[in-house]
């Protein structure tokens, strides 16, 4: 391999961690992750792909246990005090991160502003309890605008992590070395990690299927002979949604129906789905018309359609551009960074987006719904919009499950009327690892939990 093709990130001397007098287990080895190529270091948790890799390489502040347990690597003690309705968090002694420098109460103060301000659902969670977020000392002060015994397990959040000031130093439990563009990236233990080294030296994620993976996510029931299968437990809608008030529901209708046959080009890879959440859980089917190849192509013949799609959508480019360039019509696409979409929305008028959100199935369809709402309307909400999260959220409380369902339907059809979001497809995961990896556990989100697996040796 040339020196031209590979991107060094980090060198570090590993310090010498064997404690004395501890029983040591077997260190070493390299695990082979196969999962979709990120776009950059920059945190981006929209996919399951996107959600394990980042996990990483960025620590959490909390980890929930499918059982609901709460645990930190990161703090020593954790207080919540009602009277003064302030959740008190202190880190531990002599954290670091991945280049050696001081993990301090300042970071996780910067890393939890940073986390507020994103247009992230489960951050305006947070931010509607917060008030203020001060340092203490060496600890890191959450007031709170009420009383809210559960405040921690609103800190449980995927993307709620310890950021660094440098790009390059991370505090997850591994950091990356080396970076082959369209071939693999190599990941090193990282020997500062607050919850301690982990057993493996390396994880090399690859995008392709060789070297063979050890652990890779696939649909449901296909590798249980040579693998242990867990159910990841979430699952991964795309939706065609219309960013501007001035576009024909003709056009509309005919762009959906082409992105309709393109899963059928593909063979019915993905799940149709007739819902804004999930087609099991919803209480309205939504049914949107399609055209005949012959009208679509009619409709869209003249018009030179730009389609955007998200990054974390990366796995449907080469077909679809194969497809859409077999149409014969004048659409082009352009996929870019979640991180950056905001910005780009902001110097550019764009009207179609293909975009993915990630849902926990076990999460309640009127969260989903609201962070539907949340999330996908890239700040350009209207009057209409905030009404129904605030109604919305009225029925959550109402203690009135018909009503919270009539809200729900009420809703998703004024969504799709509204011709501001139309359903496409479901992806369902589950996640695999070869039988030699045996010592794997994931969290509440699906995430694998890597610091103690080992490879069984005799």
């Amino acid at each position: 391999m040339s020196r031209g093709a590979r991107r060094l990130l980090a060198a570090l001397a590993l310090p010498a961690l064997a404690l004395a007098g501890a029983i040591k287990p077997y260190y070493g080895g390299e695990l082979v992750v196969r999962l979709n190529e990120p776009s950059s270091f920059r945190l981006n948790s929209a996919s399951y792909s996107n959600l394990i890799f980042y996990s990483l390489i960025y620590e959490n502040f909390f980890y929930l246990a499918p059982d609901g347990q709460i645990s930190s690597n990161v703090f020593q003690e954790y207080r919540y005090d009602a009277a003064a309705r302030t959740l008190f968090l202190t880190p531990r002694e002599n954290l670091s991160f991945s280049n050696g420098k001081p993990l301090t109460a300042k970071n996780i103060q910067v890393s939890l502003k940073v986390f507020l301000g994103s247009d992230l659902f489960a951050a305006s969670r947070l931010s509607k309890v917060v008030k203020n977020v001060r340092l203490n000392g060496e600890q890191v002060a959450l007031e709170l605008l009420a009383d809210q015994p559960d405040i921690v397990s609103l800190l449980t959040a995927p993307e709620l992590v310890v950021l660094a000031e440098d790009e390059q130093s991370f505090s997850g439990l591994f950091y990356p070395q080396e970076w082959e563009k369209n071939q693999h990236l190599i990941l090193r233990a990282n020997p500062y990690y607050a919850g301690g080294r982990a057993y493996l030296d390396r994880v090399r994620v690859t995008f392709s299927d060789s070297p063979a993976p050890d652990l890779f996510l696939a649909a449901p029931g296909q590798f249980r002979d040579s693998c242990l299968e867990f159910d990841s437990g979430i699952y991964q809608n795309l939706y065609l949604c219309f960013l501007q008030p001035d576009i024909g529901q003709n056009t509309k209708i005919a762009l959906f129906s082409l992105l309709k046959r393109f899963n059928e080009a593909v063979g019915g890879r993905y799940r149709e789905l007739g819902s804004l959440t999930s087609d099991d859980e919803s209480p309205v089917a939504i049914r949107i018309k399609t055209l005949s190849p012959q009208k679509t192509a009619a409709i869209l013949k003249t018009s030179e359609i730009k389609l955007y799609a998200l990054s974390s959508l990366s796995f449907l480019e080469k077909d679809l551009t194969a497809f859409l360039k077999g149409s014969n019509l004048k659409i082009e696409t352009q996929f870019i960074d979640n991180s950056e979409f905001m910005a780009f929305l902001e110097s550019a008028a764009i009207k179609y987006v293909l975009i993915d959100r990630l849902f926990q199935k076990k999460s309640p369809p009127e969260e989903k719904l609201s962070r539907i709402l949340k999330e996908s309307s890239f700040n350009r909400f209207n009057a209409q919009y905030l009404r129904m999260l605030s109604e919305l959220d009225e029925a959550r409380f109402s203690n009135s499950p018909e009503l919270l369902t009539e809200q729900i339907a009420r809703i998703s059809e004024a969504i799709v009327n509204d011709g501001f979001i139309f359903p496409l497809f479901q992806r369902n995961y589950s996640l695999y690892i070869r039988r030699s990896w045996p010592a794997l556990e994931i969290d509440s989100y699906g995430r694998p939990l890597l610091q103690r697996v080992s490879q069984a040796h005799d």
